[in-house]
């Protein structure tokens, strides 16, 4: 009996030992762990953006909204590849995929406004493209696309663009509404 009451206490004392260990930092509080994984601390170091476009990309942008006004598409800036497309396989491929797509985003996504299926979607090239480092990052993004059968429209920053000039580089891609 003695030797029962001994298992009894360690057992008791390991539950104990196991539950306070699980427990500590799982708060679910803006600051603790939900998942009694590491702590959160209690403030992070981030500060917003001033900016959440470069001049360019926010004259565009102003651009392509004004373009597609009145058509049954909407624009969304700055989304993610991993975001946008599904990976197909499994294991290795999976992960090898993923870290392809990984840190990396369209400059904008054009979706249809009745299903907001993705439609196309234009990267703006500017001076940055010309870096070694950003053509693999733009051949990355090409082969993405075209492996998902989804178009991705090159336009460069250097030329000025009107509506009239998007909706022309777009006219192949989108259902374009005839105008009044």
């Amino acid at each position: 009996m003695p030797g029962f009451l001994l298992l009894l206490v360690v057992a008791a004392v390991m539950a104990f030992l196991l539950l306070s260990r699980n427990n500590s930092g799982a708060s679910s509080g803006p600051h603790g762990s939900t998942s009694g994984t590491t702590p959160l601390p209690s403030v992070l170091p981030l500060k917003t953006k001033q900016y959440f476009f470069s001049r360019s990309e926010n004259a565009f942008y102003r651009t392509l909204v004004t373009a597609l006004d009145g058509q049954p598409y909407q624009v969304f800036p700055n989304v993610r590849l991993n975001d946008l497309f599904t990976i197909t396989t499994e294991g290795k491929d999976r992960q090898a995929t993923y870290a392809r797509l990984r840190d990396k985003h369209v400059d904008f996504l054009i979706v249809s406004t009745s299903n907001y299926e993705p439609v196309c979607a234009i990267e703006l090239d500017g001076p940055s493209h010309n870096s070694e480092v950003q053509q693999n990052r733009d051949a990355v993004k090409d082969l993405a696309f075209r492996s998902a059968l989804l178009p991705l429209i090159r336009l460069s920053t250097k030329q000025t663009h009107t509506p009239a000039t998007v909706l022309d580089a777009l006219q192949a891609h989108l259902r374009l509404r005839l105008q009044a």
